[in-house]
């Protein structure tokens, strides 16, 4: 958690650093950079940095000349949040030769001494039909006539423009890999056609592409992520964003391409910390949908895991007497099959080797793979003997997906089976740019998870135990993740999808699902019409993540992941808490203790994280926020004088006089929400500003 002391001498050495490695990915960049844009109307102005968003200008009439940065694009497709300049032409550009990076000077056309204004850009024609304004935050609006022949699809070309990147990318926008229609084929049509248009792999009209570093992380600071928010390519793009190892993304990216969950286990358990180190599995019977393999409760342990995809055969022989080992269903949510939960010292099935997670495969020589666990059940009230045979490997168990590892862990595994003699291993957590360059980060989770998961693996739709702003950085393949906005939204995507135990309401049956487990969206086969059904749910967001991608959003909606049907995914996974979303944690009260007294007791949830001890135990006083957030503003001052390299953050000369008031009045207004949210023994009101992915104007209500 953000300390609201940090020292300015603290400050300047992590951010000496940061801006070194910055420099080295900025010398690979501008290499490889192209001055082409999208479209005649606007002249590309090469990025200064990598995590900077792509830069145009255009002349408005022969007098004067305008620039436009783009910051984020949203999924209608037709508007953008922007800064924006204009100034009259000069009769002879300022020189100023060559600066400290390379950058020829002359070649600006608009100064660095006017400021940018904060705002969107939106299109005024119909359908997809050319005409654009400029809405900016100091109230003015202005029509656009120099651009009024860009259509919005060959605007949004300009907004993601990536060439400039060259092989920096772990991939290529428009390659067939990388497609929707490649990563989803089961997929209705127009839901792929729309994460494919224009290669934004986003789906809803809320849903964000962010294209600017800067402005992601001011999105931590005002955004409680009603909607999924995409960054390509910024787990390298903005250091210290993405986890790294020896300083660099990509080795973390290469060292987990092609790792399926059954290699990621492996090495963790042979070649890592073993079978005591956190992680689970879960895997999909044909038929009968995804279930946990192996059995740990709350006590995640990769060695049940692992065990669950490793053959080993026991064979126990039951007299009459007690059985001496306790059973459930392996499928609990249709009662099929059976798995041993506990094994009495001393019994007959201990002697012989068996251990929780193994699974009944026959009974009196016959298999019972398709059995219900009524019917196992029945044949121990049959004659004795009994023979029983049982396997630590789940038969038929496909589309495996290892799940909660501790990233470094794992990584370090795969990079010594790989090396034995590898003599250093620096892994370096996601998210430690929050540290320095925000205050709205007052609680980061550490260490990371990660993820392995074979092709086509999935996660139902749920919920997370704690509400906050979930990061995923993608490693290798591709990763579909959808939600639903938190509210009705989310209730009701939870019905359709048959989670009944995770409504707020209690869990009533509207009879919107079939009976059987709780949905996923599979892209193996073709779907149910339940299935289809969650994915064309009103509200319901989408984004195709890439390797090098980073995606935000709120665990706290109902949301589920597929990975992609062609290759295995691997994923970074990290939360964070702002004030703006400690918010709509506290107004979900009934989360707040998602354990029974006996799951603490027993089974092992007595560690875990709640969200009534997240707000009764880690928030900090709102004065104590306000106080950093003003500290973290003059530190970036302070360095940008010191050093002559720019901050991270956004500030007043980017976001203009009026865009800077709007984002300090939002930012008070989160931590005015945030110090509500401490008092848990009631739920805070309803706060309409949660729901807001536009913050520099007000959004327009169609």
């Amino acid at each position: 958690m953000r300390a609201a002391a940090k020292t300015l001498a603290h400050a300047f050495t992590s951010s000496r650093w940061v801006a070194k490695r910055s420099q080295r990915v900025h010398n690979i960049v501008r290499a490889t950079s192209s001055t082409t844009a999208p479209s005649p109307l606007l002249r590309r102005n090469p990025r200064e940095r990598p995590a900077d968003g792509p830069t145009y200008s255009f002349d408005l009439d022969s007098a004067r000349v305008a620039q436009l940065r783009f910051l984020a694009f949203h999924g209608c497709g037709t508007r953008y949040t922007v800064l924006y300049r204009e100034c009259d032409k000069a009769d002879e550009q300022p020189k100023g030769g060559v600066g400290r990076r390379g950058r020829n000077r002359a070649a600006k056309e608009v100064s660095d001494d006017v400021s940018f204004d904060a705002g969107e850009l939106e299109s005024t024609g119909e359908g997809d039909g050319p005409g654009w304004r400029v809405r900016l935050a100091n109230s003015q609006e202005i029509t656009l006539n120099a651009l009024k022949e860009i259509t919005p699809r060959d605007m949004a070309l300009a907004a993601l423009f990536d060439d400039d990147f060259g092989d920096a990318r772990l991939y290529r926008r428009g390659e067939e890999r990388w497609t929707a229609s490649t990563a989803a084929p089961k997929w209705p049509e127009e839901l792929l056609a729309s994460l494919d248009e224009r290669g934004a792999g986003v789906h809803g009209a809320n849903a964000v592409t962010c294209v600017d570093g800067s402005y992601f992380l001011e999105l931590m600071e005002l955004s409680a992520f009603p909607t999924p928010v995409i960054f390509p390519h910024g787990a390298w793009r903005l250091p210290g964003v993405g986890p790294t190892v020896q300083g660099n993304f990509r080795n973390l990216a290469s060292a987990a391409n092609g790792v399926d969950a059954i290699d990621a286990l492996s090495a963790l358990v042979n070649n890592g910390a073993g079978p005591e180190a956190n992680g689970r599995l879960t895997g999909e019977l044909p038929g009968r949908g995804r279930i946990q393999l192996g059995v740990d409760g709350g006590r995640a342990g990769v060695g049940s895991a692992y065990a669950a995809v490793t053959e080993n055969e026991v064979t126990v022989t039951f007299a009459e007497g007690s059985l001496g080992l306790g059973f459930a269903p392996l499928d609990w949510e249709r009662q099929f099959g059976a798995q041993v939960w506990d094994v009495d010292d001393d019994s007959a099935a201990a002697e012989a080797g068996v251990v929780p997670g193994m699974v009944f495969t026959h009974i009196r020589g016959k298999s019972v793979e398709s059995w219900t666990f009524s019917e196992i059940d029945g044949e121990f009230d049959g004659p004795r003997p009994l023979e029983v045979k049982f396997n630590t490997k789940v038969p038929g168990a496909e589309r495996l997906y290892a799940v909660e590892m501790i990233a470094e862990e794992v990584t370090e595994a795969l990079l010594r089976r790989k090396d034995p003699e590898m003599e250093t291993f620096d892994f370096e957590e996601p998210g430690a740019v929050f540290e320095e360059s925000t205050a709205a980060v007052i609680w980061r989770e550490e260490p990371s998870t990660i993820f392995f998961g074979d092709a086509g693996s999935t996660t139902v739709v749920h919920h997370d135990i704690i509400g906050q702003v979930e990061l995923c950085h993608v490693l290798s393949g591709s990763k579909l993740l959808a939600a639903a906005p938190w509210g009705n939204s989310s209730e009701k995507l939870l019905r359709k999808a048959g989670a009944r135990g995770l409504l707020s309401a209690g869990g009533k049956d509207d009879g919107e699902a079939e009976e059987g487990g709780v949905l996923s969206a599979p892209v193996h086969r073709p779907l149910t019409p339940d299935e289809i059904a969650l994915l064309k749910h009103d509200d319901l967001a989408v984004v195709l993540a890439r390797p090098g991608d980073c995606v935000a959003f709120s665990s706290i909606c109902a949301h589920f992941a597929t990975n992609g049907a062609n290759e295995p995914c691997a994923a970074v996974f990290h939360g964070i808490l702002t004030p703006a979303s400690t918010h709509v944690l506290a107004s979900h009260p009934e989360r707040l203790d998602p354990f029974s007294d006996e799951e603490i007791d027993e089974d092992g949830f007595d560690g875990h994280l709640t969200g009534r001890a997240v707000l009764e135990e880690l928030i900090p006083a709102g004065k104590d926020v306000i106080t950093d957030y003003s500290a973290v503003d003059k530190i970036d001052s302070a360095m940008a004088k010191e050093s002559g390299e720019k901050g991270w953050r956004m500030n007043r000369k980017m976001r203009g006089k009026a865009g800077d008031a709007a984002v300090k009045q939002r930012f008070a207004e989160a931590v005015l929400k945030m110090d509500s949210a401490r008092d848990v023994s009631k739920a805070p009101k309803t706060w309409t500003g949660a729901s807001r992915t536009v913050f520099y104007v007000e959004p327009v209500i169609k």
